[in-house]
């Protein structure tokens, strides 16, 4: 193995091992402080491994993190609409104080921006150099999906529709995970800055923790599970492909 390639391969370890074997822990505090390993653990291994977020030198190009904003918000827009029009999801006022509302909104984005600290920043620099471009985005899209199946598999609650669902949900999030991670890998590389994908990764997920804080829900019927409006239904990452194609398409070698 090259210098590259282990530097990559202890990122995986670290970012799939540590956390596991925490949360699995028989100790519930071990087991919380796990949770927060989970969320900590791409980013500090990450920038730790590749010294930095991979930008050094570019000057970042600002429009492209806009635009990154506007697709995944689409995206996410359009598959809660196709999950509405099925009957797969309700809204239901909780009568939620708006403080709450954005306390869920502000956890959420805090932990989208962690994430892509870890995954669009050090991790892509890292996979890119151990595996080329393409097998690099794609190997660093299955371990996203692992990092966010280990919790499932354990049943903690970190993702409740996810470890409710069906064998094909678990395999569409798989797929989801890959094509999301290709188009804020390709929204990285174009803005020339890890804040890109970290922007278009928050927006849709704050949108989402604001709404479900005030009674959007209706995702658990087994019979619907294609059109829940996130990855791990069918919608999500085929308009994610969609968008993928048609970046590519408009903007080649951006």
């Amino acid at each position: 193995m090259t210098a590259a390639q282990i530097r990559f391969a202890a990122f995986v370890a670290i970012v799939l091992g540590l956390p596991g074997l925490m949360m699995a822990a028989a100790d519930p505090r071990l087991s919380d402080l796990g949770k927060l390993t989970l969320i900590l653990s791409p980013a500090v291994a990450g920038l730790a491994l590749n010294r930095g977020f991979g930008d050094r030198g570019q000057k970042p190009a600002w429009g492209w993190v806009a635009i990154a904003v506007a697709c995944t918000l689409a995206i996410a827009a359009g598959a809660l609409a196709v999950a509405f029009a099925g009957g797969a999801a309700g809204f239901k006022s909780l009568g939620a104080p708006p403080s709450a509302i954005l306390a869920a909104m502000g956890g959420s984005a805090l932990t989208s921006v962690l994430e892509e600290m870890g995954w669009a920043g050090g991790g892509l620099a890292l996979a890119v150099a151990a595996l080329g471009r393409r097998w690099g985005v794609l190997v660093l899209g299955l371990v996203w999906a692992a990092w966010h199946l280990i919790p499932v598999a354990l049943k903690i609650g970190l993702f409740p529709d996810l470890e409710a669902g069906p064998p094909g949900m678990i395999a569409a999030f798989v797929a989801a995970c890959v094509v999301y991670r290709t188009l804020l890998s390709d929204l990285r590389t174009r803005a020339r800055t890890w804040m890109a994908a970290a922007a278009g990764h928050a927006t849709p997920n704050l949108v989402f923790a604001g709404l479900a804080a005030a009674g959007l829900g209706g995702f658990h019927d087994p019979a619907r599970w294609m059109l829940f409006p996130a990855p791990g239904g069918l919608v999500f990452p085929a308009l994610a492909l969609g968008v993928v194609l048609a970046l590519r398409r408009l903007a080649p070698g951006t």
